[in-house]
């Protein structure tokens, strides 16, 4: 008996054994999560895709891309600052990058581990260096060049409908966001960027323009333009930005291309990437820069410092800095990617992707609006810093111009409300008399109704006279004084 009692204890101890090495097996082949947070419409979904067969391809481990997106750089920033965003790699355009920095909130990239780093154009490092060189953080200055790799890069420019906009309007440069040559077929029709520093760039370019700068910014590049901001060039900003809103139909992020597309919008302040996706996709857009000045942008990918996955995201930028899916990218988004045209040119795989899709290769690379050569007149933004308060104020003074409460919607509003109320408050009163005074129909028909009198009841009569009887027997049997 106690062999028996022996053996099945041994039994079940096994038994939890094997249990216990199950659960930690199926917890050792756990697939890990690595989490993208980049643009809308920033990838081609073949390549994202593509990333996981990669990633096993290099390290026999299998991986789950979890891809979250962002609209502006300000709200990525509000978000990895307050540590609302636990991601493993981002996507910021460079001044974000360098507040990112500043904050002490990147990781330095190993470039050593990055073969496929060598593709980058080097014109994009130069801007960077020569821009980012020495950005203070909190262990000393760097260089961003150390911390960022180039994804995309562009211009910020005019989309438009090539049906609708004349001469006379393009001449106006900037001044076509605020219908300057009184078209009157493109009132309504255009829409202005929702991003502060887009429209902060835009706007100071159309001040330029138009001799409207503060005394002492005429003579500014547009380097220095782009990033001076003080109460008096706010002012002016802001003043001209309200000036514009009469002749606009709205603000917009990722919608305008397709509004450009479909006919309901004639102007977009666009950014160039979203512009040549456009002219691609429809008959009657082009895309310029005016030559008053603008704004020549990189975004790039970069490492928070708290990401659990930074072995995994350098094989992500990496990844994408090989030519085939560069390449593929901008098929897909319209983009310019990071990688140098010259790389782009020796590789026959890239080469075959952009003949699949119909391109020729001497207009490719030779298009202005995709790698432009003048620019001169291009500036970098970089961080506001302590400013950048003062500007999202200043754009947000501008977006509520115009959409305070009107007085008569108000009045019209109460009087709404007290004729409902009052409505309520009769048909309450007026059904609940009924229900209180009147019997339903239902009850009527199952009543007999007789014209006669109705017979007096006898049991009643009697009941109403015995207490009366019980009183008076009760009165005489008490004692008399």
């Amino acid at each position: 008996m106690k062999k028996i009692y022996k053996l099945a204890v041994l039994i079940v101890v096994l038994s939890m054994a094997l249990a216990m090495l199950a659960a930690l097996s199926a917890c050792n082949n756990k697939t890990d999560k690595f989490i993208v947070y980049n643009w809308e419409e920033y990838i081609s979904d073949d390549v994202k895709d593509g990333f996981a067969q990669y990633y096993k391809a290099k390290t026999g481990k299998d991986i789950i891309v979890e891809y979250s997106t962002f609209d502006t750089n300000e709200i990525m920033l509000t978000k990895i600052i307050n540590g609302d965003a636990n991601v493993d790699v981002i996507c910021p355009s460079e001044y974000a990058i360098e507040r990112l920095l500043r904050k002490g909130l990147l990781a330095k990239l190993d470039k050593a581990a990055m073969p496929n780093y060598s593709n980058i154009d080097p014109m994009i490092i130069d801007n960077i260096d020569a821009n980012f060189s020495e950005v203070a953080t909190p262990d000393g200055k760097v260089n961003m060049n150390d911390y960022f790799v180039p994804y995309m890069w562009g211009t910020l420019g005019l989309l438009y409908n090539t049906d609708k906009v004349k001469q006379e309007d393009l001449a106006q440069g900037w001044g076509l966001l605020w219908n300057k040559a009184n078209n009157p077929t493109l009132e309504g029709k255009i829409l202005m960027k929702d991003s502060i520093r887009d429209a902060i760039a835009a706007t100071v370019f159309y001040l330029k323009e138009n001799n409207r700068l503060p005394s002492g910014l005429e003579d500014k590049t547009a380097q220095e333009l782009i990033n001076t901001v003080d109460p008096s060039l706010l002012s002016a900003i802001e003043t001209a930005l309200k000036e514009q809103k009469p002749h606009l139909k709205g603000y917009e992020v990722d919608f305008g291309k397709d509004d450009m597309l479909n006919g309901l919008a004639y102007v977009d302040l666009a950014w160039s990437g979203d512009a040549l996706w456009a002219i691609e996709e429809g008959d009657n857009l082009d895309y310029y820069v005016p030559e008053s000045g603008s704004n020549i942008w990189f975004d790039g990918w970069v490492i928070p410092t708290a990401s659990t996955k930074k072995d995994v995201a350098m094989l992500w930028i990496d990844y994408l800095c090989d030519p085939v899916k560069a390449m593929e990218n901008m098929m897909e988004i319209g983009y310019t990617a990071g990688v140098s045209p010259q790389v782009f040119q020796e590789s026959e795989s890239a080469l075959a992707i952009l003949q699949d899709n119909e391109y020729d290769k001497e207009d490719f690379f030779a298009d202005a609006r995709r790698y432009p050569t003048d620019v001169e007149h291009l500036g970098i933004m970089k961080d506001l810093d302590e400013f950048s308060d003062q500007a999202v104020d200043m754009w947000e003074r501008v977006k509520a111009e115009g959409h305070g409460p009107n007085v008569w919607v108000i009045v019209f509003s109460i009087l709404g409300g007290l004729i409902i109320v009052g409505g309520a408050v009769i048909y309450f009163l007026t059904v609940k008399k009924r229900r209180r005074f009147t019997v339903s129909r239902p009850a009527l028909a199952k009543m007999e109704i007789s014209e006669q009198p109705l017979a007096p009841n006898a049991e009643a009569e009697q009941a109403i006279k015995e207490p009366k009887a019980e009183k008076e027997d009760w009165q005489e049997n008490q004692p008399k004084e």
